[in-house]
């Protein structure tokens, strides 16, 4: 008999986030899977302080920060940068426009074009290995 283990929104268990500040709402790439932090770390912080949890659903969308240079319009697909095989990444210096024939899998649709703050709305495609 099978039982449900969760409902896929959100990972389970906690991500060990790498060194560095991450910001709650911010979109990153860790161990394959693309997400949106729910929790603040500092820089500072160590052992169990570094844990957390991204949201992963395909059905929420959320305001992230883009990099400056990225035309980011309603309907665009993004992909992680050269460095895909990198184990992190951030949404706001590492995502690019997916190019099929560079990218095997984008990684998220623009639902609502960047602002000059350089925030779109985005909703996160977990297909494949996340955009590698």
């Amino acid at each position: 008999m099978g039982q449900l283990k969760t409902d896929g929104r959100a990972t389970q268990g906690g991500i060990t986030w790498p060194a560095g500040i991450i910001t709650f709402g911010d979109l990153y790439r860790v161990g394959g899977l693309t997400g949106v932090a729910l929790n603040n770390v500092a820089a500072a912080d160590a052992g169990q302080a570094r844990k957390g949890d991204m949201e992963i659903a395909p059905d929420r969308i959320w305001y992230v920060k883009v990099p400056s240079g990225l035309t980011a319009a309603k309907g665009d697909y993004l992909a992680w940068g050269t460095a895909a095989t990198a184990t992190f990444q951030r949404g706001d210096t590492d995502l690019v426009a997916f190019v099929a024939a560079t990218h095997k899998f984008p990684c998220a649709v623009v639902e609502e074009t960047k602002d000059a703050n350089n925030y779109a709305a985005v909703r996160i495609l977990n297909v494949g290995p996340s955009g590698a």
